[in-house]
């Protein structure tokens, strides 16, 4: 049986043009990534905790990955097919404007500031390679992650609109195997040794769990689910704190001071859950689904692109950037606080100059697409 004829109805959380709890989830996001960066681990490693930035971009794949794939399903679902050449029109002006706003400003800083930034390391940033093996700065760091997102988008999405069936057997495939296959050959040394091939497929999959697209893919899973099994936990959300637990178990798994940390297999299983929080966040209403909704939470989701790429020119404990010596004597509370002030700015700024492209952007929408 195909799978449309199993579900032929876009389900009715996911009509809306924006949700706000997933808004909300993308502020919780950029918060785990702000947070460690900005220095709350010079205050956490006192009492024996550690927050980890890559739990944030972790949150931040998964729910790309059920967006977009929400998106092209309800495209294929509202109009018979998906427009591929509009999709990538629509990503292209949601993602290069910022990006390369800030490349170009690194390159005056970096002329200004003598920060030895090598000319090929902004040509990687420029063609979202960041994710290669290579040698990367410090200040274009976070370009890796918007590399594993570009790649997904060249591949996968034309992949769901030739045939929706094999895309999603297809991707389950894939976060299936691969991180199992990375699982295993990581506790199993023999495994990984017993042949050259087999220790280069191990690497590859490896790879491919974190700075490849297997998070984005699970992500992708859930939406798929959606409208394949109308897939409802509803009965998940009606205990009021069940989805907070969730969230906060997922940065005490993937803490390497946690007494029993697994690399591999605690990214996995987070990732699952945050797979299962957003179906919660959008069906029921739930304690964390309405502190998502709040207007603080919506607003700090909307800016969330501009403050993840801007965010890099303030990383660290301590006042190091040549832009941010005039603090060195301040406590880190200080610093911190100066720091989410000027993020908080420069964010702003920078959504209205994107806003410019977003309106140009619904030009490209699915309804425009036969006209």
């Amino acid at each position: 049986m195909r799978m449309w004829q199993t579900k032929l109805s876009i389900p009715v959380n996911l009509q809306t043009t924006r949700n706000q709890a997933l808004d909300g989830l993308r502020g919780v996001a950029i918060l785990l990534v702000l947070l460690p960066h900005f220095g709350i681990n010079y205050y956490l490693r006192q009492v024996g905790l550690n927050m980890e930035s890559n739990i944030g971009v972790q949150l931040f794949f998964v729910l790309s990955g059920f967006l977009i794939t929400t998106l092209l399903v309800s495209e294929k679902l509202t109009t018979g097919s998906v427009n591929i050449k509009y999709f990538y029109v629509r990503r292209c002006l949601r993602i290069l404007p910022v990006a390369y706003l800030y490349l170009l400003v690194l390159i005056i800083l970096n002329y200004i500031f003598t920060l030895n930034i090598p000319a090929f390391d902004f040509l990687q940033s420029f063609i979202f390679y960041k994710n290669s093996p290579l040698p990367s700065s410090y200040y274009t760091a976070q370009y890796w992650s918007l590399a594993v997102e570009v790649q997904f988008y060249l591949v996968f999405p034309a992949l769901l609109a030739l045939n929706p069936t094999r895309y999603f057997w297809f991707i389950l495939s894939i976060v299936i195997v691969v991180p199992l296959f990375a699982i295993v050959s990581f506790y199993t040394t023999g495994l990984y040794n017993s042949h050259t091939s087999i220790a280069l497929l191990a690497k590859l999959c490896r790879y491919a769990f974190w700075k490849g697209p297997t998070m984005i893919l699970i992500g992708s899973v859930f939406a798929m689910l959606i409208f394949k099994y109308n897939l409802d936990i509803r009965w998940l959300g009606k205990p009021k704190y069940l989805s907070i637990i969730l969230l906060l178990w997922t940065l005490v798994i993937c803490s390497p001071r946690f007494l029993y940390h697994l690399k591999y297999i605690a990214e996995y299983i987070s990732a699952i859950i945050f797979g299962i929080i957003i179906l919660m966040s959008i069906n029921s209403d739930n304690l964390l689904s309405r502190i998502l909704r709040s207007p603080i939470m919506v607003r700090m989701g909307l800016l969330s692109y501009g403050i993840y790429i801007w965010q890099q020119l303030f990383v660290g404990n301590h006042a190091w950037h040549p832009w941010l010596k005039f603090l060195s004597p301040q406590p880190v509370w200080v610093l911190m606080l100066v720091k989410f002030v000027a993020i908080s700015v420069i964010a702003t700024l920078s959504f209205k100059f994107e806003q410019r492209f977003l309106k140009l952007k619904q030009k490209f929408e699915p309804e425009n697409s036969a006209q």
